[in-house]
């Protein structure tokens, strides 16, 4: 895996960037989206590199974080690499965590390519990397399983749970989707 490069911009098209690092040039998939970038600068870019049996593309952003974010949404089924990318140009830094967080699909509807299915598929996906661990303990685990159990998809029985109050003495599962199905 190549996590960086470094070296001089020769050119920048709408989607791809060439980076000059000693004798080689490298064409790196890049949004325009993502930023402007000025010719003879020298350049730190993030990158993800994908291996398919007839090409080899590198993917590349200016932030650690967008990289993380776009491997993050590789992992969605349906979601391939460039509307990955174009979903992390398009939307403001933090703007697709919090979308997650509140279940929010707006900021993801306003990316070309993606309509409410997907980005509903999206925040579901995401939600169950994020959401899951943050469940305190096995009475927890247990309490989130029976609630996809009664009939709610895993979403919304994550999102019932977080809305029980965490400060409150140990709970039982019993206890715990009592209050969830209060909220």
């Amino acid at each position: 895996m190549i996590e960086s490069l470094e070296g001089t911009l020769i050119e920048q098209g709408d989607s791809y960037i060439l980076l000059q690092i000693g004798p080689v040039s490298l064409r790196i998939n890049f949004l325009k989206k993502q930023g402007k970038l000025t010719p003879g600068e020298i350049v730190k870019v993030f990158t993800h590199l994908i291996a398919r049996e007839d090409q080899l593309a590198l993917f590349g952003f200016l932030k650690k974080g967008e990289l993380e974010a776009f491997r993050e949404l590789l992992k969605v089924n349906g979601v391939g690499p460039r509307l990955a990318q174009n979903i992390v140009a398009q939307t403001l830094p933090g703007e697709l965590k919090e979308a997650v967080e509140r279940n929010n699909p707006t900021p993801l509807l306003k990316v070309p390519g993606v309509g409410k299915k997907t980005a509903l598929k999206i925040l579901l996906a995401l939600q169950e990397k994020t959401l899951t661990p943050s469940l305190p303990g096995k009475e927890w685990q247990e309490a989130l399983e029976a609630l996809i159990n009664l009939g709610f998809d895993r979403g919304e029985a994550l999102e019932k749970l977080n809305k029980v109050d965490l400060k409150k003495e140990k709970l039982s599962p019993a206890e715990i989707i009592k209050e969830a199905l209060k909220s």
